[in-house]
């Protein structure tokens, strides 16, 4: 977690401009590339990328090829999706004899797609609180960086340096992008010229004792970025590379960065096919697109045969609705989007399945508060989908911050694509949506969408917006009396953000000095409209950790008629602390990331949760008489 402030330097007053590199540039030719004598070199075309693996030229470290990334036509490494990049080293050791000591170099072709917070070129480092260790080229959202941390700054105890460029890259567009570091002094060099320096760090380089190597990414123990861009060459070596030689080096290769940029190609998926509101009888497919595309969805019962399709209006975000489905049966999509001048993208063939009959049996997966996590969001994703669940639940807080865009898209449908793509996901909103109309573009979900109910096979679910206190006399609360009230399902849920009871430390009085009222205030007033519809479960976020109550009523445990309370905020965001003693209600809890899976047939129920690493730690059942 960045739970301390990055050091950052600016370019500016302090960077020092090389004048002979001017005059280099000026005779140089595209024959002119200089001998560097790298520990290691990586080329990312047909040659160099085979069966998975990356030829190392220097021959020391060969790369093992992460998700599926493309060789293009450049030719170049094309990272598009979550989980794609190149694995060097999962776990590099500070005294690991390839690791350069007192100065290196870095130098790399590269194109940035789609821009973000933090983007990683080529690195080894752990940037966590107080253990800042390794170096990074990398990118954010306008420019480039260059992340080091040595002895000499802080007393060695690990502080990492942020050396920032002036240049502000276009999406879309190749860059020769180079750092170097020569035991005093931090350079960031850009299409050949000096672009910022920096003396803050010095002497050896501080390593940490296991980091992972990788290209393409941007990762340590707890952070895992993607890139959505492209991979030309990476060259690294152990000494400092003059200016002239980076110079050199640029203007071998100088067309590159004067092509016409990657857009041009054709439209980019921003946001994978993925799947709203799935009933009996429908299914709505949603994606968004880098630029104003008509989409057109290919989808049947059978593949290639009997396929129809529905389109869209020209726009980036799509919403098709396919409706007359049949129900509980399995159907195969593809999204096809076309841009203005007729340029195509081709989705990959993806799979969906309507709900079925009352005595189905069926299953779900709940998790809440991802918010900006991608690493651990992707983890839990990836496990919920090997279960096969026919829908996902989320508890709230998708993202951290509701009007930042790049966070729905990178830091939750990015890592949940594939999931996403295959099983509908059903909503309730957070606080730290904040209400922003992201929530509202990027769910498609009944009107007003804030509260909304649907059914399930024998259950039926009931979602609120707990941000706006439901309360008697309210409309959420008039509404939800009203729709338990004319329910015939076997099993009834309701959810929403906010827990009712729960164990949290601090959240609802400070436990470790006084009292905790143990329940949200905007929920206690729904307590006994769950207890007099005899209510089933009622599932929640907000407290991130994992928590589940007895049977309740009336204030006390009662495992006949009571409503059992399940708090599931273990999606991502910062884990919390429970309250020193044991509140009455409570059955399980366990402080991790984790999710939950239920199987539901007629009149019996059972729940697995599993921790971010897929170790059960808790299981219960419940039935009907």
């Amino acid at each position: 977690m960045k739970s301390t402030p990055r050091r950052w330097l600016l370019a500016g007053s302090c960077i020092t401009a090389v004048a002979l590199v001017g005059l280099l540039r000026q005779s140089i030719t595209a024959e002119a590339k200089p001998e560097l004598k790298p520990i290691a070199h990586w080329v990312f075309d047909t040659a160099g990328v085979k069966t998975g693996k990356v030829e190392d030229r220097a021959g020391k470290l060969e790369g093992a090829v992460q998700g599926q990334p493309k060789i293009d036509a450049t030719p170049a490494l094309e990272l598009a999706g979550p989980n794609d990049y190149v694995l060097i080293r999962k776990a590099m050791t500070a005294k690991d004899p390839v690791l350069p000591k007192e100065s290196f170099s870095i130098l790399a072709w590269a194109r940035i797609d789609q821009p973000t917070e933090w983007g990683g070129l080529f690195g080894c480092m752990q940037d966590n609180g107080p253990r800042e260790k390794g170096f990074i080229l990398g990118y954010d959202k306008n420019g480039f960086y260059f992340g080091l941390a040595t002895t000499g700054t802080d007393k060695g105890t690990g502080v990492m340096t942020y050396l920032r460029g002036r240049t502000k890259y276009e999406p879309g567009n190749w860059y020769h992008v180079a750092a170097s570091y020569d035991g005093k002094t931090m350079r960031l060099f850009v299409n050949g010229k000096e672009d910022a320096t920096s003396i803050v760090q010095s002497g050896p380089v501080l390593y940490a004792d296991s980091a992972p190597m990788v290209i393409g990414r941007y990762q340590d123990a707890d952070e895992d970025y993607p890139m959505d861009g492209a991979i030309k060459e990476v060259i690294w070596c152990d000494r400092a590379v003059t200016a002239e030689d980076i110079a050199a080096h640029y203007k071998a290769d100088e067309k590159l960065a004067v092509q016409p940029p990657a857009a041009a190609g054709g439209p980019k998926f921003i946001i994978e096919p993925y799947l709203q509101y799935g009933t009996r009888t429908a299914m709505t497919i949603m994606c968004e697109t880098n630029v104003a595309t008509t989409a057109e969805i290919e989808y049947g019962k059978n593949f290639p045969t009997n396929m129809v399709t529905a389109s869209a209006k020209p726009d980036t975000l799509h919403e098709v609705a396919l409706k007359n489905l049949e129900p509980r049966t399995k159907y195969f999509y593809r999204v096809v989007c076309k841009d203005a001048d007729g340029k195509k993208l081709t989705g990959q063939l993806l799979t969906f399945q309507t709900a079925g009959n009352l005595t189905d049996p069926f299953s779900f997966t709940v998790f809440g508060d991802t918010q900006r996590n991608p690493a651990i969001t992707g983890k839990i994703s990836k496990l919920m989908w090997e279960r096969r669940p026919n829908l996902v639940l989320h508890m709230g807080d998708v993202v951290d911050n509701g009007p930042d865009k790049k966070q729905w898209t990178d830091d939750l449908f990015k890592p949940c694509s594939e999931l996403l793509g295959r099983v509908c996901v059903f909503p309730c909103i957070g606080n730290h949506e904040k209400n922003h109309a992201h929530y509202y573009k990027y769910f498609s979900l009944p009107a007003p969408e804030y509260y909304y109910s649907f059914k399930y096979n024998n259950a039926e679910f009931f979602v609120l917006d707990s941000n706006k206190s439901p309360k008697p006399g309210d409309e959420q609360y008039t509404w939800l009396d009203r729709q338990l009230a004319a329910s015939t399902a076997t099993w009834k849920f309701c959810f929403h953000h906010h827990p009712c009871y729960n164990s949290d430390a601090d959240d609802y009085g400070d436990s470790w000095k006084g009292h905790s009222k143990n329940m949200a205030p905007q929920t206690a007033a729904l307590v006994p409209l769950y207890e007099k519809h005899k209510v089933n479960m009622v599932l929640n976020g907000h407290i991130h950790y994992y928590e589940r109550t007895y049977p309740v009523r009336d204030g006390k445990v009662d495992k006949k008629n009571g409503v059992v309370y399940l708090t599931s905020g273990g999606g991502g965001g910062k884990l919390e602390d429970v309250q020193p003693t044991p509140a009455f209600f409570k059955n399980q809890g366990r402080v991790d990331f984790h999710y939950c899976y239920f199987t539901v047939h007629e009149k019996n129920l059972e729940c697995h949760v599993f921790d971010h690493e897929g170790r059960l730690f808790d299981r219960f059942s419940m039935a009907k008489e």
